[in-house]
């Protein structure tokens, strides 16, 4: 009788959501679950002892993206909230939406994810001091974590004595560590080789205080 009922319209089933309407739950999520209060928080005091190890964040929203941004808040879920980020970086490069879902990710493990909420907060907001010294404190303690995009940010900082004179010797130590930590086409040893090339430079006219050409690493990818 009960299938009969459902073949005769008995229980209607619920029509899925559009892809238009899946995002716009989806960023009407973060919008409402964003808290201005939290913003100012340093990431660098919420990087995690142990690190969170995330699904494969590139598909893991594909399709449901309304689904991960509950799962981000209700499931603590740090891939859903990492891959929400990222698909909004992909599709949107929508700073103000990646942001707390980094900030999130962040706070349930995901280590790059703390490097990524400080990346979006210099986009945003970091242009005071105190907000200066707060991300470079962020990016040192994901890369002391073995954060290889932090190192990459971290590594050309000082490099080019962003917040303390040039230290070439600790530069090249910390750069050099990226790409033996991650694979080859992650932004993150991109980066690094990128300003490794400028540091030989540096190395071979030491007279030189303007750095050659070389872009800081920018944290809003993968």
């Amino acid at each position: 009788m009960f299938v009969l009922g459902l073949l005769g319209g008995g229980v209607a089933c619920k029509a899925p959501l559009t892809p238009e309407e899946d995002r716009g739950r989806a960023v009407e999520w973060v919008r409402t679950h964003s808290s201005e209060p939290v913003r100012e928080e340093c990431p660098a005091d919420r990087v995690p002892e142990k690190e969170t190890k995330l699904g494969d964040f590139k598909t893991h929203c594909d399709g449901r993206l309304a689904w991960c941004a509950r799962q981000c808040s209700d499931g603590d879920d740090a891939t859903a909230c990492y891959s929400l980020a990222y698909g909004f970086m992909v599709k949107d490069t929508h700073v103000a939406l990646m942001e707390p879902l980094y900030r999130r990710s962040c706070v349930l493990g995901a280590m790059r994810g703390c490097t990524l909420w400080a990346g979006a907060l210099a986009y945003l907001h970091g242009s005071s001091d105190e907000e200066k010294v707060c991300l470079a404190r962020t990016y040192e303690k994901t890369c002391a974590r073995g954060e290889p995009m932090g190192c990459a940010v971290h590594g050309f900082d000082l490099m080019i004595g962003r917040h303390a004179p040039p230290d070439l010797k600790k530069a090249r130590e910390v750069l050099e560590r990226v790409c033996k930590a991650t694979s080859a086409d992650d932004p993150a040893c991109e980066s690094a080789r990128d300003s490794l090339a400028a540091l030989t430079s540096l190395e071979r006219n030491p007279g030189t205080t303007t750095p050659p050409p070389a872009t800081r690493p920018r944290p809003g990818g993968p």
